[in-house]
């Protein structure tokens, strides 16, 4: 089994867990599949590592790979991450990405590394690069994440 879909079978239960405190959730995201996000390495709680697939449709008038659709790629290494790190769900107060160089079709694909920087009681800290198989960075990002409380997921409702 690979470790993404060891990750699946994993998302599976942590659904099945918050279905029992009356929390429905998309786990995992539809996102996931949609940006046919490969994960290769997952370190919980401290870092993941994915691959993510150059698609056509999601270039820009540039033909390059819409910037909006790989900061969604980073959120979507954010957000496992986060959970795992907080062992319940938690919602983003920040994501900010800067673009170093175009993720362009020929690369085929491109790699995100994310990691927690720091953990606190109430948020987590975190940081990724994107870059292509020669190691070139292509992006970077940060992102910082508050963890929800009881009370602050029912109401929610989710």
């Amino acid at each position: 089994m690979t470790v993404h879909q060891e990750w699946l079978e994993k998302v599976k239960i942590f659904r099945q867990e918050l279905q029992k405190q009356n929390l429905n959730t998309l786990l995992p995201p539809p996102s996931l599949e949609e940006l046919a996000i490969e994960y290769l390495e997952i370190n919980p709680g401290k870092s993941i590592k994915g691959k993510v697939p150059f698609q056509a449709k999601f270039k820009n008038p540039m033909g390059t790979y819409q910037g909006g659709f790989l900061a969604a790629a980073v959120d979507d290494h954010f957000g496992p991450l986060s959970y795992m790190s907080a062992e319940r769900p938690c919602t983003t107060l920040s994501l900010n990405i800067t673009f170093l160089k175009p993720f362009v079709e020929k690369m085929g694909h491109c790699f995100i590394e994310a990691e927690v920087l720091q953990k606190t009681k109430s948020f987590i800290f975190m940081r990724a690069v994107i870059f292509n198989d020669q190691g070139d960075k292509l992006a970077h990002a940060e992102s910082h994440v508050a963890i929800l409380t009881d009370e602050q997921l029912q109401r929610i409702k989710l």
